[in-house]
């Protein structure tokens, strides 16, 4: 009999982070620059202009300057594209500000139950093609085209494009491929998917709404067919298990509440950082989310994970 790991011993950290809440709360500083001006005319990967890779494509925006650019891999929602996410001037104009190229891939069509819409695919057996693989071209595709660095790579996603991404942490797919900041979207119940034998190489820092009526903080009935999403918490304590997670901080602040995970190592006994942040709002990216997940982006470099 294999014995269960023992619980993770929680610990209530009563000082607050001041900047996570401002984070969340305030709108940052908007530069002088027209949206325009924040990026280069390349020649594609532009709002009227894709780049293709094989059969399908993706939307980049690459910072003004030299390269090579960290960039952001942002995987959009139910019925998004990448032509919407470089459209969307609020979500990828931090990123620009602070020297980082958005990469922006598009899904193909999957059948919802109020019909068909592009959508990320984590189980093969539903549809004959591999999003994990498209993402990795996308990548290799990015590198070349644009003097993207390969360790400087965070991906992120939102609701389906969310609960991709914990997929795709686990898919090893690309090894250049290892911090992932999704939002708003958890893995499925009874979908384990590559995180069944994964190693767990990866960092994640996940965040989700209190008052998301998409995909519940506290997951969907687990009766649910169609709809059965995993909690936050619930989705974080799984992954810090498989990780052999021993403690956990939780810091309680104003309108937010980070669980901090420690202890944590991948099969290969490299320690990895995972955290969970829950915050006042829905079905949304809050404004300062950018700098938040490349604050927590670069704080790992510098201490060399």
């Amino acid at each position: 009999m294999i014995a269960k790991k023992p619980a993770l011993v929680v610990r209530l950290v009563t000082i607050c982070i001041a900047a996570l809440a401002g984070y969340l709360a305030l709108r940052g500083n908007r530069p002088n620059a027209s949206f325009s001006e924040l990026y280069q005319v390349t020649d594609c990967g532009g709002a009227d202009m894709p780049c293709q890779v094989s059969d399908r494509h993706y939307n980049a925006l690459i910072p003004i300057g030299d390269g090579p650019f960290p960039a952001i891999v942002f995987l959009h929602g139910s019925n998004g594209s990448g032509q919407k996410t470089v459209e969307n001037i609020d979500l990828v104009q931090p990123f620009l500000n602070r020297g980082y190229a958005v990469i922006a891939p598009t899904a193909l069509e999957i059948e919802y139950r109020n019909g068909p819409g592009t959508g990320w695919v984590w189980d093969s057996t539903r549809y004959s093609r591999d999003d994990f693989r498209f993402v990795a071209d996308v990548v290799e595709d990015a590198i070349q085209r644009f003097s993207i660095q390969p360790d400087g790579i965070l991906v992120a996603g939102h609701s389906r494009g969310g609960s991709f991404a914990w997929y795709l942490a686990c898919s090893e797919v690309d090894p250049r491929l290892k911090t992932f900041a999704p939002i708003g979207g958890t893995p499925m119940r009874r979908q384990p998917g590559p995180c069944a034998t994964a190693s767990f190489d990866f960092d994640l820092l996940y965040m989700h709404g209190y008052a998301d009526s998409v995909i519940p903080f506290a997951g969907t009935d687990s009766s649910l067919r169609a709809h059965n999403y995993m909690g936050a918490v619930e989705a974080a304590d799984g992954m810090a298990y498989k990780l052999g997670c021993d403690t956990v901080d939780l810091t309680q602040g104003n309108g937010f509440d980070q669980r901090t995970y420690h202890g944590c190592r991948s099969v290969a006994e490299k320690e990895r950082s995972l955290s969970v942040i829950g915050f006042q709002g829905g079905h949304s990216v809050p404004t300062g989310w950018a700098d938040l997940i490349l604050n927590w982006f670069e704080g790992l470099a510098d201490h060399g994970q």
